[in-house]
């Protein structure tokens, strides 16, 4: 049964073991993604690529928090088997493109994702990302689809558009991402660090406890998530606002999406909210997700007279070591190429972006030589505000 309008059989190219075709579904309203929720969930639960940024739970959020605006609208597209199993999700939106009648395509998240990607079902990559590309150059509605943050290794960039697909591309690297390769166990972990990191580790952390009463530990109670989001908000600002720069939590819509997803991902087990309390107050907070094989470091923020302690070093230390309790092989520090994060690792992989558009549409020229002078800008200011001080 379908759940929406817009429903139409993409025949790929598959393997005779795989499927013979795959029905395309365009999901334009919240009620229908609700819908969606379970068997997106047990998707993404399976798919072996996926990160926090394609669960149901962030992107639902994200559209009730920040979604919504004049313009834009719903295109997430499910892609089912014949016997009507979700195989594959690409949770998309319609808006304008820079305030023309232009329809751009992209992805929810936009501005807080730090990766993107479609959904399939393990051993059927390969078929889904066809149908995918196949069901975009037949679909209507929109004119450019900027995919931004296209994570290496992910589906879309494993899987280019077929030859026969009429879809015009530009590509052009993104950030790179950091991360750090864990081992089985911590001491091998230290041992992989520089020599100052690995001392500073223990120095900082025994500093510490020679003056205060320290306690490191994720939340794990909903009731004292509200407070503890809280204090994260103000010591990251706090941190930022001395450097005259904004930071990232600096709106009340912001902050409302970030605390409404932080509980629903620490429902799912996915939340790791790390807070160090010296004497029993919170002194700094990091911002993490544990899904799949990794955990990932999102924001942090730290208490700016207590610098001399390298807080940021001690919390960090602790999380890497709790992610390597829990079996992960990746803790990810995600894009960008701040200065602290080669304290931990030289290893990283580089997000892309991508602009398609229909075949020979007249502007995608245009468009792509857009996206590149985007990216340099965003790249020229993100140089200048580490410099700050």
């Amino acid at each position: 049964m379908a759940i929406c309008y817009n429903t139409e059989v993409v025949k790929g190219r598959m393997k005779s073991d795989e499927l013979g075709n795959i029905v395309a579904e365009t999901v334009t309203d919240a009620a229908g993604m609700e819908r969606l929720a379970d068997e997106w969930r047990t998707l993404a639960n399976s798919c072996p690529t996926a990160t926090i940024f394609q669960t149901y739970e962030w992107n639902a959020v994200w559209w009730r928090r920040l979604g919504r605006a004049p313009g834009r609208r719903l295109h997430v597209i499910a892609l089912r088997s014949q016997g009507g199993d979700l195989v594959g999700l690409a949770p998309l939106m319609t808006s304008f493109w820079r305030g023309s009648p232009l329809r751009l395509l992209s992805f929810l998240g936009v501005g807080v994702s730090d990766y993107t990607d479609i959904l399939a079902a393990p051993g059927l990559e390969a078929s889904v990302a066809d149908a995918f590309y196949r069901t975009l150059a037949k679909s209507g509605g929109w004119q450019v689809f900027d995919c931004a943050q296209l994570r290496a290794g992910g589906l879309l960039t494993e899987y280019k558009p077929p030859a026969d697909v009429r879809l015009s591309v530009s590509e052009t690297l993104g950030e790179p991402c950091p991360y750090i390769a864990l081992p089985a166990d911590w001491n091998a972990f230290l041992a992989g660090l520089g020599k100052k990191t690995r001392a500073n580790v223990g120095y900082y952390d025994r500093a510490l406890q020679k003056v205060y009463e320290v306690k490191a530990a994720p939340v794990s109670d909903l009731r004292e998530l509200p407070e503890e989001m809280t204090r994260l908000f103000d010591l990251h600002q706090r941190r930022w606002n001395q450097r005259w720069l904004p930071g990232v939590f600096g709106g009340r819509r912001i902050q409302g999406f970030h605390r409404e997803l932080a509980g629903a991902l620490l429902e799912r087990g996915w939340l790791r909210l790390f807070c160090l309390q010296l004497d029993g107050d919170t002194q700094a907070c990091l911002y993490c997700f544990s899904f799949g094989d990794r955990m990932c470091y999102y924001q942090g923020g730290f208490e700016p007279t207590l610098s001399k302690y390298s807080l940021g070093t001690v919390l960090t230390a602790r999380a890497v070591q709790l992610a390597i309790a829990e079996g992960k092989t990746t803790f990810d520090l995600l894009r960008g190429d701040e200065p602290y994060k080669a304290k931990w690792t030289g290893t990283s992989h580089v997000n892309r972006r991508r602009m398609m558009t229909k075949h020979r549409f007249p502007l995608g020229m245009l468009a792509a030589a857009m996206q590149r002078a985007e990216g340099a800008i965003e790249r020229r200011v993100k140089e200048w505000a580490r410099t700050r001080k």
